[in-house]
């Protein structure tokens, strides 16, 4: 309940408030901010409705230990485009407060409202009771706002009182107070609002009110209503969606008026403070919505939410498939014509399979009537004859995966796709070097492996037993291998300088001064030092571009294959 200190400020401000004076109308419209305090309540989705229905927007004052208990009408109030606004934790008079204390209060609220509209969000601060000092507003670090119509709702209980007399304090650029905990509050401030409009009242959010008519508002300043400025900036214009075709997908372009922002989503994502914020445009598959708000700020100062599917479908990609050097190319959509292209050369309509040579790239695409193009879809045929969907000349590791699958190291994870940028596993490295090494592993490697999580039957298990065996690998504890772990490079590392030194390729010497020249040298870990040393005296593992080795990150299939081959050509070399 407000205290008799309301009838006070209704009249006038306290000190530290930036008095407005006496409200003119503002160029083109009448505009009034009505603000809610002390909920949310049970009562506040049925306002939520009328306000709806109204087209209005309002500013809630949030009491912060109510917030969990009403997170669904939080989260609505904040999508429907209404303002969000701070009123305490628990409702204490914060003139009472220390300075943490008054912290507390406000960051603690926050930190509920963030649940629904993100971290990051500004959110302006009712004083409980309008009650402040000096410290207040010090500490609070958010604009304070307090009301130039307090209608009394709290005290007459009354309906059509709370309407007159919200009609009877209305004037241009007011900041109106009612409480959404009380159940006669609600038709009267329905009512009031219904009488206002009909006389050009706008109704707009307290950010809007002052933003509408250029004034800034201040952390540690107490604002009571926003007088006419002679400036209308007119309400936050909704974005427009357009949409172009491009390479099967839909290219999505979103602009708004000048000095706005754009959040969108594509999905089912939230639009809040922490949502996609547009910076460009982007590609779509289709059928796609995109839902999209403007912005000045994302809490009480942004645009109705507009939404715009592109549900034209794309012809599905084409197919390629080779056997005995002739290429076959099908789409699964009925009717659709294809046409190819080899080594960069024109485009042609597919008709029959195609005899190709060794060394060919090859793109296509389909098309069909009321349909999108589908996506260019690129093979290459290399010139030692393997086939590759998702490996082409123009990739660095494209040679590298070539050789490695030429010789037998490493194979595609499903037909024809190799899959180059998938992590590698430690059953999967031992198991390339086993290749390599050409040996077998015995039955007696097979029988004395200690690991409880390696099976002899499973593809890595042989390559396992023979690691075991003759001092290759470890496992991650006497009975534990974990061959479905990602391998990290200081492991990799010590793998592959393991497996040389089986080999009889390492020198014996200290190795681990080699490590001073990465940034995260002391990141390496001890018993991975010589193997990193020597790795890098040999230049099968180097840094990344700032100079770091990295040793706890993973490696792709495609820098797998990389180190196998430069390690075969140290080994042929030697």
């Amino acid at each position: 309940m407000k205290r008799v200190l309301s009838f006070v400020l209704a009249a006038f401000l306290v000190v530290g408030m930036a008095w407005t004076g006496t409200p003119a109308q503002a160029a083109g419209k009448k505009l009034i901010a009505i603000t809610y305090d002390d909920g949310p309540s049970i009562y506040t989705p049925q306002l939520l409705d009328g306000l709806k229905a109204r087209g209005v927007k309002a500013t809630f004052f949030m009491v912060g230990n109510r917030v969990s208990t009403y997170l669904s009408t939080v989260e609505r109030v904040y999508q429907e485009g209404h303002q969000v606004a701070n009123h305490s934790y628990d409702h204490s008079d914060l003139t009472g407060l220390s300075v943490s204390g008054i912290k507390n209060q406000i960051q603690s609220t926050n930190y509920q409202l963030d649940k629904v509209c993100g971290s990051g969000t500004s959110y302006m601060v009712r004083a409980p009771y309008g009650s402040v000092n000096s410290t207040v507003f010090q500490s609070v670090g958010a604009p304070l706002v307090l009301w130039s119509v307090d209608p009394l709702d709290w005290m007459y209980r009354n309906a059509e009182t709370v309407k007159n007399n919200i009609i009877n304090g209305a004037h241009d650029g007011a900041i109106i107070l009612v409480h959404d905990i009380h159940p006669t509050s609600i038709p009267g401030s329905l009512a009031a609002i219904d009488y206002l409009q009909k006389q050009g009242y706008e109704f707009v959010t307290v950010r809007e009110l002052f933003r509408r008519r250029g004034v800034s508002v201040q952390n540690g300043v107490q604002y009571g209503s926003c007088k006419s400025t002679g400036v209308d900036l007119g309400p936050v214009e909704k974005p427009v969606i357009t949409g172009e075709v491009e390479n099967g997908k839909m290219r999505v372009t979103i602009t708004a008026q000048s000095g706005a922002s754009v959040y969108y989503t594509t999905g089912t994502g939230k639009l809040n403070q922490t949502g996609t914020r547009y910076t460009g445009s982007f590609l779509v598959s289709t059928p796609c919505t995109v839902r999209a708000v403007a912005a000045f700020n994302m809490n009480g100062s942004r645009s109705e939410t507009v939404e715009k599917t592109f549900s034209i479908p794309a012809v599905k990609n084409p197919r390629l498939q080779m056997e005995e050097n002739t290429l076959t190319i099908t789409c699964a959509t009925a009717g659709a014509k294809i046409f190819y292209s080899l080594n960069g050369g024109e485009n042609q309509p597919y008709t029959e399979p195609v005899a190709l040579e060794p060394g060919t790239e090859i793109a296509a695409y389909a098309e069909c009537e009321g349909y999108l193009p589908s996506e260019k879809v690129r093979a290459s045929y290399s010139s030692r004859g393997n086939f590759f969907l998702d490996v082409l000349a123009d990739q660095w590791y494209y040679d590298s995966i070539d050789q490695a699958a030429s010789l037998g190291l490493m194979a595609g994870v499903e037909k024809n796709r190799f899959a180059p940028e998938d992590g590698v596993t430690r059953g999967q490295m031992i198991t390339f070097l086993y290749r390599y090494s050409g040996e077998k592993a015995g039955e007696t490697a097979l029988m004395n492996m200690p690991f409880e999580d390696v099976a002899p039957d499973q593809y890595y298990g042989p390559a396992v037993a023979w690691g075991y065996e003759n001092g290759i690998v470890k496992g991650t504890s006497e009975t534990t291998f974990r061959p479905n772990r990602g391998i990290t490079r200081e492991e990799m590392a010590q793998l592959f300088f393991a497996f040389l030194r089986y080999r009889g390729q390492v020198e014996e010497a200290d190795h681990a001064g080699n490590i001073d020249s990465y940034t995260d040298a002391a990141k390496i870990s001890d018993w991975a030092r010589p193997a990193v040393g020597y790795m890098t005296s040999i230049s099968l593992l180097v840094g990344d571009d700032k100079g770091a080795f990295r040793p706890l990150a993973g490696s792709t299939r495609a820098q797998a294959a990389s180190v196998l081959i430069r390690m075969t050509e140290k080994i042929e070399t030697e």
